[in-house]
């Protein structure tokens, strides 16, 4: 009986980490949009990620547990990954500084908005996103720019450098 109770567990505990591998996703892509706004003089930064990415990216860097909906400091940890990980430079080379707007948790994924001033326009302006590079080798960030009615689009992959904005 005692035999039968340990194979049952053993089952059941099989079948729960194959459950989780089958609903983990098999595709590592953020998409983010940046965009001028001359108005204001400012960069808006929209990023669509997978909110398990995010919460373990910000659990290892916290090195603690982190879930999105429930740590109370889950704003300014998700901020302090994107200062890091998404670097703009603007025609002097000065490194810009994003400030928190909000994120939006949909099952599955979570927008995260910031912002930062850019009087001096996108003009000779650079960037990288390294968004999840320290979780995945095959990680591909897409970035979609607009700027008045120019757009264009900027791919990401580990290894690249900044590149310029055209």
């Amino acid at each position: 009986m005692k035999s039968r109770c340990r194979v049952f567990i053993a089952s059941l505990a099989a079948c729960a980490i194959f459950a989780q591998a089958a609903l983990a996703h098999k595709f590592h892509e953020s998409l983010s949009q940046l965009e001028y706004n001359e108005q204001a003089r400012t960069v808006e930064l929209s990023l669509r990620l997978f909110a398990d990415d995010l919460e373990e990216s910000l659990s290892r860097r916290a090195g603690k547990k982190v879930r999105i909906d429930k740590t109370e400091n889950a704003d300014a940890l998700a901020l302090a990954y994107v200062q890091d990980a998404f670097e703009l430079i603007n025609r002097d080379g000065e490194r810009k500084r994003f400030r928190w707007v909000g994120m939006e948790v949909k099952v599955d994924v979570v927008w995260v908005y910031v912002e930062t001033e850019m009087p001096e326009g996108l003009g000779a302006a650079r960037l990288r996103n390294r968004i999840f590079f320290d979780l995945f080798d095959d990680q591909v960030n897409r970035i979609n720019l607009k700027a008045g009615a120019a757009r264009s689009s900027l791919v990401f992959k580990p290894g690249d450098q900044l590149k310029p904005l055209e």
